[in-house]
């Protein structure tokens, strides 16, 4: 099969890229930029790079060209309040259609808590709350794969990326206080865990629906590593560190203006009230091998906040 991986360089698509790496597929991804770092890479394990993005109707009609068989993407969501997400998905979903990619896998998210907890708490929230138009936008971004009429398709619904407690770029926006101060600011409730997953593991389990569509057509795989609380990946983080991290215990008058002001923390703090739900941990797998969350943590070590 020839595979286009859009998103080559991010953890999901760069995951799968790794996975299909000694596979009989030829692999292809798209890049703004194909004389990048990142992008030599991945010319360097055997990957055509195509010059393009999510926007350009034309570049995508070139990548796919070439006799596309499968499509990966994932959409970021939208922070600006704009609709980024919807129209890069309606774009790449099209021309995936016009090109007649037999499959398409779409990188979404697990979403939180239990089904009746999420459905509560989701309902009661403002129609204009930030959370329930963020969750809105991916429920809607969901369906439109669904209802793409391609021969194959599948969702993959990772949890939260233990690297996002890690890389310098996603730390320094939700947990500034991690890499100086040492102190793991969180508002999820302490005492509820949250599933965590190496977000590569994602993209393997991308590479076992190439390699078997039928198995995996019209499955929305949900997956856990660990369910950690928040002492716990205290823990794991002072461990691969070797730093004394510590969980911040919030002053109230601090704990009300961050729910107040914070994108962040209000969502944490909403998440938490949708519950826990234990079954994700017992997901089929497929066959994919997960990483350990201590394991991810040391994959990621160099060149952040772990290693200084």
């Amino acid at each position: 099969m020839k595979v286009l991986i859009l998103g080559a360089t991010g953890k999901m698509g760069g995951g799968m890229a790794k996975a299909l790496k000694d596979s009989p597929h030829q692999l292809y991804a798209l890049s703004r930029d194909p004389t990048s770092a990142k992008a030599e890479v991945l010319k360097s394990n055997g990957v055509v790079v195509f010059k393009g993005d999510f926007d350009d109707r034309e570049s995508l009609d070139r990548a796919l060209s070439v006799g596309i068989d499968s499509v990966f993407f994932t959409a970021l969501p939208d922070l600006q309040g704009g609709d980024n997400d919807l129209r890069q998905t309606k774009n790449i979903i099209a021309a995936a259609k016009a090109a007649g990619v037999k499959q398409l896998i779409y990188g979404s998210l697990s979403y939180p808590g239990t089904k009746e907890g999420f459905k509560t708490v989701h309902d009661s929230l403002e129609p204009t709350n930030w959370v329930k138009l963020y969750f809105n936008r991916k429920l809607a971004l969901d369906q439109l794969v669904r209802d793409s009429g391609v021969q194959y398709w599948t969702i993959i619904r990772p949890p939260s990326f233990i690297q996002n407690h890690v890389l310098p770029e996603i730390v320094s926006f939700i947990y500034p206080d991690l890499p100086e101060k040492h102190q793991f600011k969180t508002t999820f409730d302490h005492n509820i865990p949250q599933w965590y997953a190496d977000g590569s593991d994602a993209g393997k389990f991308a590479a076992a629906a190439v390699n078997n569509p039928e198995d995996l057509h019209t499955k929305e795989v949900r997956f856990g590593v660990e369910a950690l609380t928040a002492q716990e990946v205290v823990d794991k983080l002072s461990k691969a560190s070797g730093k004394p991290i510590a969980l911040y215990q919030w002053p109230e008058e601090e704990l009300k203006q961050a729910l107040m002001t914070n994108p962040f923390h209000i969502t944490c703090e909403i998440i938490s009230k949708m519950g826990f739900d234990p079954e994700i941990g017992t997901a089929e797998n497929y066959g994919v091998k997960l990483t350990s969350i201590s394991e991810c943590l040391e994959n990621n070590k160099a060149g952040t906040w772990l290693a200084t």
